[in-house]
This record gives structure tokens, sequence and C-alpha cells, in this order.
């Protein structure tokens, strides 16, 4: 890391420091302080007034806030190091991304602070630029299994899963426990629906949430994990698609830090875009209908609701997919409406896995599955 960093690290540890010590820290680096005071006048805080010192800048944002910026800046500019490329560009989307849902998601719960959950979630997957750099061809070998194991893959293939690379990195920089465990734990079942660190579950969630509003990178959380994170956060699921809404603002103004800390040198990709559809969702389960209908309608897909649906079964409908929950679903109402979906197999998804589903072979030799954090993607059916 940069040494203004390092010397920025040890003045936050001495109990004694000022916010003048911290001033006279930043300014010792021209470029690490000319940036701050960019990004702090620009749209990415969308303060009145102008901002011309960084004491000044202090007393607005507070010690913890400038603090976790000018880490963010200065470590970002260190990991724009590791090049460019597809991966690359995929890694700063979903960093972005989850940087973005953190700090929407800390400012909805109140459960930490969200400058702090910002840092957590732009590092969270650190370790992935360890290993582009260090074992590329291993890494890319990971990569093309696809995104649901992929924590699984490294470790296999790797030795190492990304999570762990990370946080020797974090230690090796000497950066906060509460931000090196955040990196370390983000995957770990047990560790993120707990309630003693609440800046590990948000970044799992938000990990979840930029996998939902941008493109898929990984994949590792389980519907039962989804629920205990919602319980744990104290997230609001009838506010998803206002929350996914706000993380689409965030993340273009967060694209504005990404320039302002690597000088331009980043850039990210467009998101492809997808036509909407007519979907219906079959399910008796509250929370999964519920997150369905917000996912689907910020997606901008049209909704048919269930009853109605199944009420004009003896009709040919519009319907562009079909969604089955059917672990919400009794044996006899399964075998109920089987007749009416067997007219709509080629539209059929069905939520869960085939791995842990006993409908494997109930709608034929093949039927399609996705996950409760289902993508825009996901919803492809070819």
């Amino acid at each position: 890391m940069p040494l203004v960093m390092h010397k920025l690290l040890k003045v936050m540890e001495d109990p004694n420091s000022s916010a003048n010590d911290i001033s006279q820290v930043l300014n010792s680096d021209q470029a690490m302080a000319s940036k701050i005071l960019k990004l702090v006048n620009s749209s990415f805080y969308g303060l009145n007034g102008k901002v011309t010192t960084v004491p000044k800048a202090i007393v607005i944002l507070g010690v913890a806030a400038l603090r976790n910026l000018a880490l963010g800046l200065g470590i970002t500019k260190v990991m724009s190091g590791a090049g460019k490329g597809k991966l690359i560009e995929n890694f700063w989307d979903h960093s972005i991304c989850t940087a973005s849902a953190c700090e929407v998601l800390a400012r909805r719960t109140n459960k930490t602070a969200p400058e702090e959950a910002f840092l957590a979630g732009l590092l969270h997957d650190i370790g992935h630029l360890v290993f582009l750099t260090a074992v590329p061809k291993e890494f890319n070998e990971a990569v093309e299994l696809g995104p649901a194991n992929l924590v699984e893959n490294e470790k296999k293939i790797i030795g190492m899963t990304h999570t762990r690379a990370g946080h020797k990195l974090m230690k090796l920089w000497k950066l906060p426990p509460i931000i090196s465990d955040a990196v370390r734990f983000h995957h770990t079942p047990k560790v993120i629906v707990g309630k003693d660190d609440p800046l590990i579950s948000l970044v799992a969630l938000g990990d979840c949430f930029a996998g939902i509003s941008g493109k898929v990178y990984e994949r590792s959380l389980t519907e039962e994990d989804f629920r205990k994170l919602v319980k744990t956060t104290g997230f609001n699921i009838e506010e998803a698609k206002e929350i996914f809404e706000e993380i689409e603002t965030r993340v273009k103004e967060t694209k504005l830090f990404l320039q302002i800390a690597t000088n331009g040198d980043l850039s990210s990709g467009d998101q492809k875009t997808y036509a909407a559809k007519k979907i219906t969702v079959i399910s008796t389960d509250t929370i999964v209908s519920e997150w369905s209908k917000q996912v689907l309608t910020y997606y901008g897909h049209e909704l048919t609701p269930m009853k109605d649906f199944v009420a004009n079964a003896e009709t040919e409908q519009d319907i562009d997919l079909i969604i089955l929950d059917s672990r919400s679903l009794k044996t006899e109402q399964l075998l109920e409406i089987k007749p009416i979906l067997n007219k709509y197999i080629n539209k059929l998804l069905i939520l869960g896995s085939k791995h842990d589903c006993e409908l494997a072979s109930f709608f034929g030799p093949n039927p399609r599955f996705i996950p409760l954090s289902f993508s825009r993607e996901d919803l492809e059916l070819e």
C-alpha cells in the first residue's frame, strides 16, 4: 500500500490522535488530498457548498468516514494495478455493485456505518485479484466451472479460497479487523447469519443483491441462508424494489469514485439489456412470493397473479415464463396443477436445485432450476 495509507492507519490506531493529525497525514500526499477533495465535492457525496480543505472535509464527514474514504481511494489505486481483461472487468463491476448495495442496506437497516459498509463491500472479493495476479491459469479454470460453486472450486483447483487469500492480504496491510473479517467470512454460513458481526451479514446480503442488480459473478448463498439473513439484518423484503433502484443510482456514483481513485485507468462494461416478459409465480410461501414480486417488477416484467393463471387454465394464456416454488406446495396440489404446467413445460423454471428437489424428474427429464436469488440472466430460456 502507499506510505500515506500506513501512516493513516498508524494515526488512527493512536487513541490520542486528533483530526489535525489525520489532516497532516493526508496533506503530506497532495495527490491523495486532491482526490479526497474532488470526491467530497462530487455527486458521490452530494454536499451543498464547496469543501476546499481536508480539515473542513473531516468536520463535515467525520473522522471515521474520512478514514474509510481515504483507505478506499488508496487501496483501489493499488488494486487497479492488477491489469485489464474480461475477468478484471467482471471483478470491478461486481465490487462496485456490492459496495453500493452494502452502503444502501446499511442506511436502510442502521446496523453499521454506511462508509464502513461501502469499504467492506468494495474489498470483499479482493482475494480474486490475488488469484488473477498470482495464479491466473488456475483461477480461470475455477471460473470456467461456473459461479454456483466458485468458492469450492477455488479450494479444489488452487488450494485456497479467495476469502482466505483476501484475509491474508488485509492482515498484511494491517487493515482494521472489522474489514478483514468481512472479507474472510462473507461466504461462511454460520457467521453470516449470526448476530455477532452485523457488517459480515450485511456484506453477505450485499453480495447477493449485487448478483441480482448487476452481473452474476459468484453465487453461494442458499435459500435457507437467505431467509436467515433477511431476519438477521432486519431487511424489509417489501422494500426490495426501492432498494434495487437506490443501488442502481449509487452504482453510477460509485463509478465516479473508481475513476477518481484510479485516475480513470479503469472502466466497467455496460449492462446487457433484457426484454420484458409476462411471468407468473406459483408459490404459497409469503417470503418467496413477495421477494419474487419485488425482483421481477424491478426488472420491468409484468406479473400475472397465480390465482388468475390457474383460474384461466382452460384457455391458452399469453405467458412467457412460469416460476414454480414446488417446495411450498403439497403433493396433491402439485398433481392438480401438473396438467396445467405441462402445457407450458418449455416456459417452466423451478426454484431450487436439482440436488435438493424431489421434482428432478416430475416435469420431464431436464427441468430447469433457478435459485431464489435469481438474476436477469437466469430468466432467459436460451
